[in-house]
C-alpha cells in the first residue's frame, strides 16, 4: 500500500513537472510571435523654430526607450492635433524643458546638438548610439563656438568638433580673452561637467564687464 502511494506519488510530480514545460515552452512561443511592449512616450512642453524663423509652441513627444533619438528630430502635438514628425530640414532649432537643440551639419547629413552652455562661448553635445570600449554604448561628441568673436578671428564663430583628449589646445583660442580659466584646465583629463561651469564663468565674466 505504501509502495503504490509513493509510485503515485512520483507520477503526480511527474504529471505536474510536465505541465509546468508546456505552459512555460507556451508562454514563450507567445511571447515570441508577439512584439516587445513598448513604453509610452513622455510628453513635455516645448517648441520648435522653423525656417522662416517662427517659433511654433506645442508638447514635444519623447522617447522614453531611445536616449538619442532627442538628436535626430522630434515629434510635436500642437493643439489638440496629432503628433508630427519634424526632422532637421523643417526646425533650425528647438526646445523643451529648459534644454535647447540647433541645428549642426555632422556626418554628411544633420543632427541637433544640445547647449549645455549658452552666451558668448557655446559649448555643445550631441550624442549617439556606438561603442565604449568595445561594448554597445552611448558616446558623445562635443562642439565650441564664439558667437562674438573677433573679425580677425572670425572661424571661432563656427561651431568646432574638439577631442577631449587633447582639448586644452584645440580649445585655448576660445579663451584668449580669459587665460586664466583656460590655464586651470587639466591637462589630461576632460570633465564635462567642469568644463561647462568654466565656459559659463567665461561667459559671466564677458557679460558684467559688457554692462
Amino acid at each position: 500500500m505504501l509502495i503504490n502511494k509513493v509510485i503515485s506519488t512520483d507520477i503526480m510530480k511527474k504529471i505536474a513537472l510536465t505541465l509546468l514545460i508546456a505552459s512555460s515552452i507556451s508562454v514563450f512561443g507567445q511571447a515570441k510571435k508577439g512584439k516587445e511592449p513598448k513604453m509610452a512616450n513622455t510628453m513635455v512642453p516645448g517648441y520648435y523654430v522653423n525656417q522662416k524663423g517662427d517659433t511654433v509652441k506645442g508638447t514635444i513627444a519623447l522617447d522614453s526607450e531611445d536616449e538619442t533619438a532627442i538628436y535626430k528630430g522630434f515629434s510635436i502635438k500642437i493643439g489638440n492635433g496629432k503628433p508630427t514628425a519634424i526632422t532637421t530640414k523643417k526646425a533650425k532649432a528647438y526646445g523643451f524643458d529648459g534644454r535647447n537643440f540647433t541645428v549642426l551639419p555632422f556626418d554628411d547629413g544633420e543632427v541637433y546638438i544640445e547647449y549645455l552652455t549658452k552666451g558668448r562661448l557655446n559649448f555643445c553635445e550631441y550624442r549617439f548610439m556606438g561603442k565604449i570600449n568595445g561594448e554597445p554604448g552611448i558616446e558623445s561628441v562635443f562642439f565650441i563656438q564664439d558667437s562674438q568673436a573677433d573679425p580677425k578671428n572670425a572661424d571661432l564663430k563656427t561651431f568646432k568638433q574638439f577631442k577631449t583628449m587633447f582639448y586644452k589646445k584645440e580649445v585655448k583660442d576660445y579663451f584668449n580673452d580669459q587665460p586664466q580659466i583656460w590655464s586651470d584646465f587639466d591637462k589630461f583629463v576632460f570633465d564635462k561637467t567642469k568644463f561647462a561651469a568654466s565656459v559659463k564663468e567665461f561667459n559671466k565674466f564677458y557679460e558684467t564687464a559688457a554692462e
